[in-house]
């Protein structure tokens, strides 16, 4: 009898043996996720209580260069541990349908290389910006906090020809900035939280974090509509979100708490 374990890819939905699934980065490896190092909050609020550190922190800074070049090496030798040394990946994917959203993956390169400059999106063509949108939604099926949802935009990124999706699963984002990331330290981090009425999933490269969410949430809260994207649109920083930090900073709060515990 054959007793090997099959498992269902995100995608197509049909059954592959482990060895047939292939690794699939989240975020794309080309944005960052080659060795991913997680932010210690412990260390970083030890570090914030003692007046000592920061006055030593503070010495010899006199230029914005300085404070980040000053901010980077806090993260990378004091703060931070070591947490995917070769990115984040899932198999959760046969390798045909991680090939096909490759092409998606392509394009949203493009968005990211030009820090998500309105003026310069707005000059690609519709199809690219449609592959970056899709290529946002298809990162999430590798999430493992996602396994067990059956998402509706499944046929909408099979779909190389379908251009609109008006489904229940939508996706804000913001533009990171000091706002968004304490000491503009940038953990690409995942996580979920649950509402009465629905959820929220996020997922964040390094420059940019998304949501995705199965209600429509409040505008002080979130992002910009990822679809956005296809018209004239204004980038949106966590300046633009309520004193809160919004999802972003609830899930910063979350981990905290869940640390403490």
């Amino acid at each position: 009898m054959d007793m090997k374990i099959k498992n269902q890819c995100m995608l197509c939905h049909n059954l592959f043996e482990n060895s047939e699934l292939s690794a699939e980065h989240y975020p794309a490896k080309s944005v960052g996720n080659n060795d991913i190092v997680a932010l210690d909050l412990g260390k970083m609020f030890d570090f914030l209580l003692d007046k000592e550190n920061i006055q030593k922190f503070f010495i010899d800074v006199e230029t914005e260069k300085e404070f980040n070049k000053k901010l980077d090496m806090l993260f990378d030798y004091e703060l931070s541990t070591t947490q995917y040394p070769r990115g984040r990946v899932a198999y959760t994917l046969c390798r045909s349908c991680n090939t096909f959203l490759g092409k998606y993956d392509e394009a949203y390169k493009k968005f990211f290389d030009n820090d998500g400059n309105p003026k310069v999106v707005n000059g690609f063509v519709k199809q690219t910006k449609i592959k970056i949108i899709k290529a946002i939604y298809a990162k999430f099926l590798s999430i493992p906090e996602c396994s067990e949802i059956e998402f509706d935009f499944i046929d909408y990124l099979k779909n190389t020809d379908q251009d609109s999706y008006d489904g229940l699963w939508q996706i804000y984002f913001l533009k990171r900035n000091q706002s968004t990331d304490i000491l503009n330290m940038r953990s690409l981090d995942v996580g979920v939280l649950d509402y009465d009425e629905g959820q929220v999933f996020e997922l964040s490269d390094e420059k940019f974090i998304f949501h995705l969410t199965n209600f429509k949430p409040k505008n002080n809260v979130t992002g910009i509509n990822l679809f956005s994207i296809q018209n004239k649109y204004v980038l949106v920083g966590g300046e633009n979100i309520d004193g809160s930090g919004g999802y972003h900073g609830e899930m910063i709060i979350k981990k905290m708490l869940d640390l403490e515990n």
